[in-house]
C-alpha cells in the first residue's frame, strides 16, 4: 500500500517538474514562425497551465502561469495581471451564481418539488414513461438550482426503484438511469445563461469574437429556448432509443405500484423557507427575462436592464441574506453561502484571462502564426464540414482531456474563424458547449464523468459514456443544429 502511494507521490512531483520546465523554460527556444521572444515566454507560460490543468490542479498552476505571464515582458506587473483577471466578467459573476445557488439549496424546497413530481399516477406500470417522467422531474430540479443535491437525489430514487423490483445491485435499469440522469443534469445546468456553466463558455465566446464585432452578445432568450427544446428531445429521443433500438425491457420495474407510492411518499404542505426560496426564484428569473419581453419604454423593463444579471444576482442575495426564520433566526449569511463557492474554476478564470489576452496580442505574434498554419486547410473546407470535423475531433479529444480545459482554449479560437468562413458562429458555439459537454466515455473526462464512474458499474459506464457522446452529436445535428440557425440567427 504505502509502495504505491509512493510511487504516485513520485509522478505528482515529476508532473510538477514537467510542468515548471515548460511554464518557465519555453521561452529560452528560439522563435519560430511568426512568433516573438516574447510570445515564446507567453506560449510556455499558456502550454504550462495547459499541463497543469491535466495533470496536477486547477488553482495553483493557474497561478503560476500568471507569475510565469508577469516576468515574460508581456505586462508592467503580475499585480495588474492578476487584477486584470479579477475584473474579467466571468468571475464576478460565477462568484455571484455560486452564492445564489448554495442560498436556494439551503430552502429546501427541492425535495418537496421532486414528492410533487413522483406522485403522478401516469408513471405506474409504463416502465418508459416512468423513465421519461423522472429525467424531465430531474431537468425541473436542476432548472431550479438543486444542483449535485438533486443529481444524487435521483440516482438514490433509481437504486431504491431497483431495489423494490428484486434487481441485483449492477443492474440494466440502474445503468441506463444513472447516466440519463446525468445527461439531465448536464443539459439542464446550461438552459439559464446566467447560470456559472453558461456564462463562462458565452463569454469566452464573446471574448474570442471582440476582435471581429466588440459588442457581440448572445441572445438570452434564444439561447434558454433552443437548450429547452434540445434537453427534452434529447431525453426523450433516448428512452425511444432504449426501447426499440436496444430493446432493453424493465418487467419488474412495470409491476411496481404500491411500492412506487410507498417511495414518493407524502407530498407535505411547503414550510415557510420552501415558499420564501421559491419565491426569491421566481422573482430572480422574472427579472431577468422582463427586458426580452416588455416594452423598452416601461419603467420596469429599464429598471431590469440597467439592473442586469449582476444586478438580480446581488438584489437576490440581499433579500436572501437579509429573510430571518419565523424563530427571528438569520436564514443565511454570505459567509455561510460562500462554502457553494468552486474555487478551482474561480482561480482558472483568474488566470485565464490575462493568459487569453497574451495569447492572442499582436506583439506575441502566437495567433498570425497559427492563422498561417491553418488558413490553407481551412480554406479547403466548407463551413458544415468544418464544424463537423471540429465537433467530431474535439469531442473524442474531451474524453481523455478534461472538458474545461478545451473550452478554454477553443471556444474563443475557433468561432471567429468559423464566422470569417462565412458560418454562424452561435452554431459552432452551441455545438462545441454540446460535444464538450458530453464527456463522459472516461472518468477523467469531466467531473461528472468522474461522478457516473464513481456511481455505477465500471463496464457499463464506459458502454453508457461512449454511447451518449455519440448520440450527443447525433442528435445535435438532426435537431440542435437547425434549431440554431433559426433561433440564433447570425450576421456581420
Amino acid at each position: 500500500m504505502g509502495s504505491t502511494a509512493g510511487k504516485k507521490n513520485t509522478m505528482y512531483y515529476v508532473h510538477i517538474a514537467i510542468f515548471l520546465l515548460i511554464t518557465f523554460g519555453f521561452g529560452f527556444l528560439p522563435p519560430f514562425a511568426q512568433i516573438t521572444p516574447m510570445g515564446m515566454k507567453v506560449l510556455g507560460a499558456f502550454l504550462g497551465a495547459v499541463y497543469g490543468w491535466l495533470f496536477i490542479a486547477l488553482d495553483w498552476p493557474s497561478l503560476i502561469a500568471l507569475l510565469a505571464l508577469g516576468i515574460s515582458g508581456y505586462a508592467d506587473s503580475t499585480h495588474n495581471l492578476f487584477i486584470s483577471g479579477w475584473t474579467f466578467q466571468s468571475v464576478a459573476q460565477s462568484l455571484l451564481s455560486y452564492l445564489f445557488a448554495e442560498a436556494i439549496a439551503q430552502t429546501m424546497f427541492t425535495a418537496y418539488i421532486a414528492n410533487k413530481l413522483m406522485s403522478i399516477k401516469l408513471f405506474r406500470g409504463k416502465p418508459y414513461v416512468l423513465m421519461i417522467g423522472m429525467l424531465i422531474a430531474a431537468e425541473i430540479m436542476f432548472l431550479l438550482h438543486c444542483g449535485l443535491a438533486g443529481l444524487f437525489l435521483m440516482w438514490s430514487l433509481c437504486g431504491i426503484m431497483a431495489e423494490k423490483a428484486g434487481y441485483e445491485k449492477n443492474n440494466k435499469f440502474v445503468a441506463v438511469m444513472i447516466p440519463s440522469v446525468l445527461m439531465s443534469f448536464i443539459w439542464a445546468n446550461f438552459v439559464w445563461p446566467f447560470n456559472a456553466g453558461s456564462l463562462v463558455q458565452i463569454n469566452f465566446f464573446t471574448k474570442g469574437m471582440a476582435a471581429l464585432i466588440p459588442e457581440i452578445t448572445v441572445p438570452f432568450a434564444g439561447w434558454t429556448i433552443w437548450w429547452l427544446l434540445f434537453t427534452n428531445l434529447y431525453l426523450v429521443a433516448w428512452v425511444l432509443f432504449v426501447k426499440f433500438v436496444l430493446r432493453l425491457k424493465f418487467p419488474e420495474i412495470a409491476a411496481l405500484g404500491d411500492e412506487l407510492d410507498e417511495m414518493r411518499g407524502e407530498a407535505n404542505k411547503m414550510t415557510r423557507e420552501q415558499k420564501f426560496g421559491l419565491t426569491v426564484l421566481v422573482m430572480f428569473l422574472v427579472g431577468m427575462f422582463i427586458p426580452n419581453f416588455l416594452p423598452e419604454t416601461w419603467a420596469i423593463t429599464q429598471l431590469c436592464a440597467k439592473l442586469g444579471l449582476t444586478g438580480m444576482l446581488l438584489l437576490a442575495l440581499c433579500i436572501m441574506c437579509a429573510y430571518r426564520k419565523a424563530s427571528g433566526e438569520q436564514f443565511t449569511s454570505m459567509q455561510s453561502l460562500s462554502k457553494g463557492i468552486v474555487w478551482n474554476i474561480i482561480w482558472l478564470l483568474v488566470a485565464t484571462e490575462p493568459l487569453a489576452n497574451a495569447f492572442n496580442a499582436d506583439a506575441c505574434g502566437i495567433m498570425p502564426s497559427i492563422m498561417a498554419a491553418i488558413t490553407p486547410v481551412l480554406t479547403q473546407m466548407t463551413p458544415t464540414f468544418f464544424l463537423i470535423a471540429v465537433l467530431i475531433v474535439l469531442g473524442s479529444v474531451t474524453q481523455v482531456v478534461h472538458n474545461f480545459i478545451l473550452m478554454v482554449v477553443f471556444i474563443p479560437l475557433l468561432c471567429p474563424i468559423y464566422a470569417q468562413m462565412g458560418g454562424n458562429p452561435y452554431v459552432l458555439l452551441m455545438g462545441l458547449v454540446v460535444m464538450l459537454n458530453a464527456a463522459l466515455a472516461t472518468p477523467a473526462a469531466s467531473y461528472t464523468s468522474a461522478l457516473m464512474f464513481g456511481s455505477m458499474d465500471r463496464k457499463e459506464a464506459y458502454i453508457h459514456g461512449i454511447s451518449h457522446f455519440i448520440f450527443s452529436l447525433l442528435i445535435f445535428l438532426a435537431i440542435g443544429m437547425p434549431l440554431a440557425y433559426v433561433l440564433l440567427p447570425f450576421s456581420f
